[in-house]
């Protein structure tokens, strides 16, 4: 089995386990036992802290994914100092973030402090989210690199999730208070830091080298482009994402609550991303090993399955999630959160449309065209903002969603354009229009059966109906033969037990 297929599924079933975990803290105990404005803190923390965790990096991450094969090859484990140049800026963007965060304080508390006054109460907290976010995306580059990717999974989708459990846990049973739940979930990713830091040292993992190689001199000025472009470019395209939800806040009366209702969506869109986190991890080593020998041959391979797999995962997770949307209105004792379900649909078409593209931002990132992604990302923000304040004044939530998705739509759009004029490669093949058919059909047929009166009985129903109306067909045209040749691997295994 090759690694990049053996390492994308443990790490899809790392993720898988994580995005469950996720599910029961995100849309069944924290929508039934924290208040609407608290919950939506949780989501705000999320969007502030990825945003300034992707400042704080300077596009030092991708930096490495695009050089470590260059500089392990050239210099070897013992000789390669750009580990310790990465975390070394790193550490100088959170010093940078955390003198922000204090200047603009005030700032935060005039514009907030009317619809959303729980954020000015918590603000400090978003400070140790953050710069631990910034650890933690740097230990997952190093894991990544070293092609630890399955591991890296299971310690940064499972333990953060199991940190929010325990914290929700301690406060249901009165243990601790809601003060100290907001503390402990700023601290969340601490723990998987420190795992992540003995998972990259062991068996000849990353070593810091401490002095300023020859190759650093050499191609320093290549490097720095390279980061500054990807900073520019990975912070464009987070910037509109991210700031939705502090976009509602803002504009709508409701503040937080809004908040709390458009976390719940996009965590559900969210969780369509596993297949394509899980395999990102380890294709940016073989991407980036593939460029470095120009083979476009096994790029294209690449691709071509990339799109299969992850369109059929995707439309998978898509046709559970949507028939069971309206059974989370059961877990949250009352609150309104039936919006989420047009929100959904909407970002989740555009995400689906995404996946089926394949791997296209891994690919042109760490193409010699990397410069294309930045401009690309430039105009997708110069558009975004206004287009998604504009959708925002006209609606808070359904206009967030419309504007996300056809931003992100514009974005495949551009990326595919150009990946064809450099690489003359596209990712679909004659059997993407029947996944998407026979997802359809299936997701349509179980969306519309009557409602149960137990919705236990509900959620089961209709996802065994999807699963059967979906599943079989895909094995049945052998679609993927990968997905087949899985299957079949996995019965032999269960069979030698």
């Amino acid at each position: 089995m090759g690694i990049v297929r053996k390492q994308s599924i443990f790490s899809s079933i790392y993720i898988f386990i994580g995005f469950a975990l996720g599910a029961v803290n995100t849309l069944l105990l924290y929508t039934k036992y924290l208040n609407m404005d608290q919950y939506g803190l949780t989501g705000i923390f999320r969007d502030i802290s990825v945003l300034f965790s992707m400042l704080a990096t300077f596009g030092s991450n991708t930096a490495l994914l695009k050089f470590f094969p260059l500089y392990q090859a050239r210099l070897g484990r013992e000789k390669n100092d750009l580990p310790f140049l990465v975390l070394m800026v790193g550490l100088f963007g959170c010093l940078l973030i955390l003198f922000g965060f204090l200047a603009f304080k005030e700032l935060i508390v005039l514009k907030f402090g009317e619809n959303s006054p729980l954020l000015v109460q918590y603000f400090n907290l978003v400070i140790p989210l953050t710069i631990s976010m910034v650890m933690m995306g740097q230990m997952e580059g190093f894991s990544f690199m070293l092609k630890r990717t399955a591991v890296g999974n299971l310690i940064k989708e499972i333990g953060f999730r199991l940190v929010q459990t325990t914290a929700i846990v301690l406060y249901i049973y009165n243990i601790i208070c809601i003060d100290t739940f907001f503390l402990i979930f700023s601290l969340m990713y601490v723990p998987s830091v420190i795992a992540m830091v003995i998972l990259i040292s062991y068996k000849k993992g990353i070593k810091l080298n401490f002095h300023i190689s020859t190759l650093t001199r050499k191609i320093y000025r290549k490097v720095i482009s390279f980061s500054l472009f990807h900073f520019s470019g990975v912070v464009i395209a987070v910037l509109p994402f991210a700031l939705n939800g502090i976009l509602i806040m803002g504009i709508s009366d409701k503040g937080l609550k809004d908040v709390g209702i458009y976390t719940i969506a996009t965590f559900m869109v969210t969780m369509l991303d596993v297949p394509q986190r899980a395999m990102r991890g380890i294709g940016s080593a073989t991407y980036s090993e593939a460029f470095l020998h120009n083979d476009l041959e096994r790029v294209g391979r690449m691709q071509k399955n990339a799109s299969l797999s992850l369109l059929i995962v995707g439309f998978c997770l898509f046709g559970l999630i949507l028939p069971n949307i309206e059974n989370i209105v059961f877990f949250s004792k009352g609150k309104d959160f039936h919006p989420v379900i047009s929100i959904f649909l909407i970002v989740g078409i555009a995400k689906l449309a995404e996946l089926s593209m394949g791997m296209n931002d891994t690919l042109l990132s760490l193409s010699k065209y990397w410069r294309t992604d930045f401009f690309i990302a430039t105009i997708i923000v110069i558009l975004s903002i206004p287009t998604n304040v504009l959708f925002i004044r006209w609606n808070p939530l359904l206009g967030a969603a419309f504007g996300q998705a056809i931003m992100l739509l514009l974005f495949c759009l551009l990326r595919s354009v150009m990946i064809w004029k450099y690489f003359k490669m596209q990712p679909f093949s004659s059997k993407t229009p029947l996944i998407i058919l026979i997802g359809a059909l299936a997701t349509s047929v179980a969306y519309y059966l009557p409602d149960m009166s137990n919705v236990w009985a509900d959620i089961f129903v209709r996802g065994t109906v999807f699963m059967v109306l979906y599943v079989v067909p895909i094995l049945y045209f052998n679609i993927s033969g990968e997905m087949n040749d899985l299957l079949l691997l996995a019965k032999k295994k269960i069979w030698r037990r």
